[in-house]
């Protein structure tokens, strides 16, 4: 009886041995296939933000804008300054295009559209301003040649564009020429003068 049982003890050793050792290689199994699922997804993501670096680059809404892109698991996220409100959705919508993207954290920084429109405001009433010296100027300079003695005779043509002065016409002698060039440069505003198509009549 004793040796029976001495026999039997043995013999449960090694099959319960041989059942841990086979739920050790089962348990070990599933390691290798969540290695390759990490290293897959992150072939996907490094695809996904090259392609998204790639719209960016080609889209003229952008100009001006700074993105970083960023890829986890299909969400991009991005970071850095848009030029405007605009670009910061533009940027989002190409995103978003890219197959393979689950969602987008857009984290832009872009100027407020009210910044924009006061911006906007700005350059506006800057051009107006610009075009009322231009004005000014024209009709200054036409008052006195027609005041000037020294330009009588004279045929002369004034348009001022972002304050350049430009002569058109003739004047009856090269001294009388000088002289338009120098009143016109002499005139409040003007920055430069332009004669090449003022031109001395032939005596």
């Amino acid at each position: 009886m004793n040796t029976l049982k001495f026999v039997g003890k043995p013999m449960m050793l090694i099959g319960v041995a041989t059942f841990l050792g086979a739920g050790t290689i089962a348990s070990a199994a599933p390691d290798s296939t969540d290695s390759s699922a990490t290293v897959g997804a992150a072939l996907t993501d490094t695809a996904i933000t090259a392609k998204v670096k790639a719209n960016f680059v080609g889209d003229s809404r952008l100009k001006g804008s700074d993105v970083s892109v960023e890829t986890n698991n299909g969400v991009v996220t991005l970071t850095g300054t848009a030029a405007s409100s605009t670009a910061k959705e533009a940027a989002e919508r190409l995103a978003e295009n890219v197959s393979g993207v689950h969602r987008v954290n857009n984290l832009l920084s872009a100027p407020a559209a009210v910044s924009e429109v006061g911006s906007k405001a700005r350059h506006a009433t800057h051009e107006t301003a610009a075009a009322i010296t231009d004005t000014a100027i024209t009709a200054d300079l036409k008052t006195k040649y027609a005041a000037d003695s020294k330009t009588k005779g004279s045929d002369i043509s004034v348009t001022t564009t972002d304050a350049i002065v430009a002569l058109s016409g003739t004047v009856v002698s090269e001294a009388q020429k000088n002289h338009v060039i120098y009143v016109a440069r002499h005139t409040k505003g003007v920055t430069q003068v332009d004669s090449t198509a003022l031109k001395v009549s032939a005596q």
